[in-house]
C-alpha cells in the first residue's frame, strides 16, 4: 500500500483501484447495473494513463543518465528498475489484476468482461516493457486467456481475439513467454530466475535435480547438460556449472500426455466464429504462434496442439473442396484472385455460381500454404494431411472420373497458388511417386496417365495443357524430371553414326572438353551457346516460303527479344538449385576412365514400327528397350504441332505457350530437341524441328490451293492481332439453325488453315528470338 511518502502518481493510482474496488462492497444491494453506466471505466483508463506515463518518466530518466556512470550490475532493463517504478510495484504486490480478472469471468456488474478485457490488452500493448515474468501479471492473463473460448458464443468475441493475439505478439517478442502456457514447465530453473512471485504448483516427474519443489525464485541459476528431448524418461540429468559465455541448455518436457498449449487452442478455437473478421484475427494469431522459432514439437503439450490443429485445418480445407459445384464454369477458376486475408470477400466482386464455396476454398488453401512457409515445426504434418485428405481421398477421383475437365483445371488452380516447398514437394509424390529422382517409374505414376488421357480424348486436351502449364510455372525438379528428362536424358533423338560421318553443329564429337565443363571457361555451355547460332536463327525465321507469310521480312523477331530475355532470367531464377546437367553429353561406359582418348558412345536403337508396339516391353524408368519414346507430354505436343492446320486456334495457342516455356528451360537435352534444327534425328525419333518442318510442307501443298491465298493470309493475320477469336470446340459448328451457304462454309473450314500460318510463322519467331538469348547469356 502507498504511503504519504509517495509521490502524487501513487497516491492517485490507488485512490482510483480503491473506488473500482470496493464499488459494490459498500451496499451489495445496489442494482447491476451495466458497467458503462458507472464510473468504472474512467476510473480504469486513469489508472492506465498512470501506468504508461509512469514507464515513460522511467525510460527518459534513463536515456538522460550516462552509461559510464552507472556501476556495475545496475540493472539496465526497465522492469529490473521497479522500485523506481512505484505504481507498477504497487500492482506487482497488491495484484489489483487479480480483482478484475475475477469481474471480467462473473461480467459483473454486467459488461466488465469486455471493460477489463480491452483494459489489460491496452495495458500489455501500449506498455513498451510490460513485466508479463512477474506472477502478479500473468497469472491473470492466464486466467484470461481460459476464459477465452471461440466455440461458446459470446457477445464478446471481437474483444476476446484482440486480446489473444495482443498475447500472441509478446510470446513472439519473448519466446520464453511459450512457457507461461505450458503449465509443466514454470518449474524450470530458467523460469524462475526469470520470473517472479512464482510458486510451483506441480512438481517435475522426469527430473531428479527438481524433486525438491521448494526452490526460492532467485537462487543462483543453474543449466542442465543437453540431452536428447524427450517427453518421457529422463532420469540422469546432471547439474552443470554454469557457463556464463553459453546460452542456457536445453531443457526436458514433462508435460503430461493430455496437456495442450493453451494460448494456441484458445486462438484456434475461434476458427469456428460466424464473423470472417474474428476468423482472419484467429489465422492471423494461429501464425504468430506457429512461426516461433523456439517451439519444440518433443514437448507433448505443443506438440498435441499442432497436431490437433493440423487435423482440423485439413479436414476443414477438404471440406470447402468438396463443396465447390463441379458443374460451375471452369473459367471463374482461372480468374479467381483471393488470399487468405481478403476474408471477408469483396461484395463488389461479380456473382458467379459456386463463387462463395470457391473463395472459401482458395483462402483457406492460401492461408495452409502460408502456415507451412512460415512455420517449420508443423510443415511436413500439415502438408501430409493436405495430400491424404484432399489430394488423394478426393481430388485424385475426379481427375480420374467424370468431373475430370473441372478437376484439372481446380488442380492447376493450386498448383499455381502453392509457394511451400513442402506442400509442392507432397504434390510432387502424389503426381510422380515416393522416393528420390533416380527411383521414378515414370509409366505407373498419375501424372502420365493423367496427360496420356487427353491422348486419347479430345475433351480433356485443354484443361490437360492448363494443367501441365501450371507446372511449368511452379517448377519442381521431381516433376520435371518425370514428365520430361525421364525419356530424354539418354539422349536417343539423336543419330550417331549421322554425327560421325559429318561436321557437328557444336562440336559433339569433342566429348573430353566438353566432359570437362566449358561452364569454367568463357563459354557457360557449349549445348546452349553453339558456333553456328546465326543458321540456327536462320532455320526458324525462313521455315516458311515468303509467298506464304504473313510478314513479308520474315526475320523481324526482335519484338520477342525483350519478352525472351526477361522470361529466361526468371527461369533461371526458378530452377536454381536444380540438379540439371550443362551440357549434352553421352552416357559414358563405366569400363572407361574420363581420361580416356575415346568415350564409347550408347547408341539409340532403332524404333519400332506400329506392330510392333504392342510387343514392346518398358523397363522401370517408362523408356522403352527398343526405341527412343519422347515421352508422354512431348508425344502429345508434337502431335499437335503436327495437326496445327485443322485446329482451333485457342488450342494451338495453349500448344505453343507450352513449347515456348519448355524452350526457355536451361536445360541441355530440352534445348537440343526444341531448339535445334541442325541436330541429327534418329531414324523414328522426333524433334520440335522435326514437326514444324512436316507442317510447313502441309501448308505448302495446301495453301496454294485456295484463291487468293496472300489476301486470307493478310487478313487472318490483321483480325488475329486485332481481336483474337475465342475457342470454338468444332471449327465448322455453327450456332445458326441455317445451313450455311458455299462461301461462308468455305471461308470457316479454311479459318484454322490460315490461321495455324500466322501462329506458326509468331512461334518461329519467339524461337528465333529465345535461342539467341539463350547463346547470348551462355557466352556473356
Amino acid at each position: 500500500m502507498c504511503s504519504r511518502r509517495h509521490p502524487l502518481p501513487c497516491r492517485d493510482f490507488d485512490y482510483h483501484y480503491k473506488l473500482v474496488k470496493n464499488f459494490y462492497v459498500a451496499d451489495k444491494t445496489l442494482p447491476k447495473i451495466h458497467i458503462n453506466d458507472t464510473n468504472i471505466p474512467v476510473h480504469l483508463e486513469q489508472m492506465l494513463q498512470i501506468l504508461i506515463r509512469e514507464e515513460q518518466q522511467q525510460q527518459e530518466q534513463a536515456k538522460c543518465v550516462n552509461p559510464e556512470d552507472v556501476p556495475d550490475g545496475t540493472p539496465s532493463d526497465p522492469r529490473e528498475s521497479s522500485a523506481k517504478a512505484e505504481c507498477m510495484e504497487f500492482v506487482l504486490n497488491n495484484r489489483p489484476l487479480d480483482v478484475l480478472v475475477e469481474l471480467a469471468a462473473n461480467d459483473a456488474p454486467p459488461g466488465a468482461r469486455l471493460v477489463i478485457l480491452n483494459w489489460i490488452r491496452r495495458l500489455l500493448s501500449c506498455m513498451k516493457s510490460p513485466p508479463l515474468g512477474h506472477a502478479s501479471l500473468f497469472q491473470p492473463v492466464q486466467k484470461l486467456v481460459e476464459l477465452c473460448n471461440g466455440t461458446l458464443a459470446s457477445p464478446y468475441e471481437k474483444e476476446e481475439i484482440l486480446f489473444l493475439e495482443t498475447v500472441a505478439g509478446l510470446v513472439r517478442k519473448d519466446s520464453i513467454l511459450v512457457n507461461l502456457f505450458l503449465k509443466s514447465h514454470h518449474h524450470s530453473a530458467q523460469m524462475l530466475a526469470s520470473w517472479k512471485g512464482v510458486a510451483v504448483t506441480k512438481p517435475p516427474v522426469n527430473n531428479p535435480l527438481f524433486q525438491s519443489t521448494k526452490i526460492e525464485y532467485d537462487s543462483r541459476r543453474v543449466s542442465l547438460i543437453k540431452e536428447e528431448p524427450s517427453c518421457e524418461g529422463g532420469a540422469g540429468s546432471s547439474v552443470a556449472v554454469p557457463d556464463l559465455n553459453e546460452g542456457p541448455a536445453e531443457l526436458k518436457c514433462d508435460c503430461d500426455d493430455e496437456e495442450h498449449f493453451i494460448l494456441f487452442d484458445a486462438i484456434v478455437s475461434y476458427l469456428d466464429s460466424a464473423d470472417s473478421t474474428i476468423i482472419v484475427r484467429a489465422c492471423e494469431g494461429i501464425l504468430i504462434l506457429a512461426s516461433l522459432p523456439t517451439l519444440n514439437k518433443s514437448c507433448n503439450a505443443i506438440r498435441n496442439s499442432l497436431s490437433r490443429f493440423c487435423g482440423m485445418i485439413a479436414d476443414r480445407l477438404a471440406t470447402h473442396c468438396q463443396q465447390i459445384p463441379e458443374d460451375m464454369d471452369t473459367g471463374d477458376i482461372e480468374d479467381a484472385n483471393v488470399s487468405w486475408g481478403l476474408i471477408p470477400r469483396d461484395s463488389e466482386q461479380p456473382h458467379f455460381i459456386g463463387r462463395y464455396q470457391l473463395t472459401s476454398f482458395l483462402c483457406w488453401l492460401d492461408y495452409c500454404d502460408c502456415l507451412m512457409k512460415e512455420s517449420p515445426v508443423i510443415a511436413d504434418e500439415l502438408g501430409e494431411l493436405i495430400r491424404n485428405q484432399l489430394l488423394v481421398s478426393y481430388i485424385e477421383a475426379g481427375l480420374l472420373g467424370s468431373y475430370a475437365p473441372f478437376m484439372l483445371v481446380l488442380t492447376a488452380k493450386i498448383i499455381k497458388k502453392t509457394q511451400s516447398k513442402t506442400l509442392l514437394d507432397e504434390i510432387a509424390n502424389w503426381l510422380i511417386g515416393e522416393g528420390d529422382i533416380t527411383s521414378i517409374n515414370g509409366a505407373d505414376c498419375l501424372l502420365t496417365i493423367l496427360i496420356e488421357n487427353a491422348h486419347e480424348n479430345s475433351d480433356l486436351l485443354l484443361q490437360t495443357l492448363q494443367f501441365v502449364e501450371s507446372l511449368l510455372d511452379n517448377p519442381h525438379e521431381k516433376i520435371l524430371h518425370g514428365m520430361l528428362f525421364l525419356y530424354i536424358n539418354n539422349r536417343g533423338y539423336y543419330d550417331l553414326g549421322a554425327t560421325r560421318n559429318m561436321q557437328s553443329w557444336s562440336d559433339e564429337e569433342d566429348n573430353r572438353e566438353r566432359r570437362r565443363g566449358s561452364a569454367d571457361g568463357p563459354i557457360k555451355s557449349r549445348t546452349l551457346a553453339p558456333h553456328n547460332i546465326l543458321k540456327v536463327i536462320n532455320n526458324f525465321l525462313l521455315l516458311l516460303p515468303r509467298h506464304i507469310m504473313n510478314d513479308s521480312a520474315g526475320i523481324c523477331y526482335e519484338e520477342y527479344m525483350q519478352d525472351a530475355s526477361r522470361h529466361y532470367q526468371t527461369w533461371i531464377q526458378r530452377t536454381e538449385g536444380f540438379n540439371w546437367p550443362v551440357e549434352a553429353v553421352w552416357p559414358e561406359s563405366p569400363l572407361n576412365s574420363p581420361d580416356s582418348e575415346e568415350v564409347p558412345l550408347a547408341k539409340p536403337k532403332p524404333r519400332p514400327t506400329k506392330t510392333d508396339l504392342n510387343e514392346i516391353r518398358c523397363g522401370d524408368s517408362g523408356i522403352s528397350e527398343e526405341s527412343f519414346y519422347e515421352g508422354p507430354l512431348l508425344k502429345l505436343l508434337f502431335s499437335h504441332v503436327k495437326q496445327m492446320s485443322c485446329q482451333p486456334y485457342e488450342l494451338n495457342l495453349a500448344v505453343i505457350a507450352i513449347l515456348s516455356k519448355l524452350a526457355l528451360f536451361p536445360h541441355p537435352y530440352l534445348h537440343e530437341i526444341l531448339l535445334s534444327p541442325e541436330v541429327p534425328v534418329a531414324p523414328g525419333a522426333t524433334t520440335l524441328w522435326s514437326v514444324m518442318h512436316f507442317l510447313a510442307r502441309q501448308l505448302l501443298t495446301e495453301i496454294p490451293r485456295v484463291e487468293n491465298f496472300q489476301e486470307k493470309i493478310a487478313e487472318t493475320g490483321k483480325r488475329l492481332l486485332a481481336n483474337p477469336p475465342l475457342y470454338h470446340k468444332d471449327c465448322c459448328e455453327h450456332t445458326s439453325s441455317e445451313e450455311p451457304s458455299p462461301e461462308e462454309e468455305e471461308d470457316e473450314i479454311n479459318d484454322p488453315l490460315f490461321e495455324s500460318i500466322v501462329v506458326l510463322e509468331e512461334f518461329c519467331k519467339e524461337l528465333a528470338a529465345i535461342a539467341f538469348v539463350k547463346y547470348h547469356h551462355a557466352t556473356e
